[in-house]
């Protein structure tokens, strides 16, 4: 797994960027994705945003809701203001039941909203679906 910190090497893997303020649902997720065949960085927060986008275009963001200073309207407009980060999809993990809460993910451009601890077959289903050329490992 690559930490926001570390260069990933342009393999050709699809990359997954991980956005969360829990060390263990970052590592959770980021080793199931790796295990998947996928490149991974992990980010929190504004900052680890930046220094992610600074790096490499990632094709899919998975994310929580509010991961530190960075909320999902934030990320979405950041996304949104550039040509080159407008069509990566965002799909968001997260707890929260809240029917106001959930409704605005549709309203800022999110793909999907999945549990945070959810069935990894579904996630699966939506990085193949979201990622052109991914073929994550059975």
């Amino acid at each position: 797994m690559i930490a926001s910190t570390d260069r990933p090497q342009n393999d050709g893997r699809p990359t997954v960027l991980i956005i969360d303020d829990d060390d263990g649902i970052r590592d959770l997720y980021g080793h199931w994705f790796f295990a998947q065949g996928f490149q991974v960085m992990c980010a929190v927060g504004k900052e680890g945003l930046s220094l992610a986008l600074r790096r490499e275009r990632p094709d899919l963001i998975v994310t929580e809701l509010k991961a530190r200073d960075l909320c999902l309207t934030d990320l979405m407009n950041r996304l949104k203001s550039s040509d080159e980060t407008r069509c990566i999809p965002v799909l968001v993990l997260t707890t929260s039941c809240d029917s106001k809460v959930l409704a605005e993910t549709t309203v800022v451009g999110v793909v999907a909203v999945l549990p945070k601890l959810t069935d990894f077959g579904e996630l699966r289903a939506w990085a193949t679906a979201l990622i052109p050329n991914a073929k994550p490992r059975a």
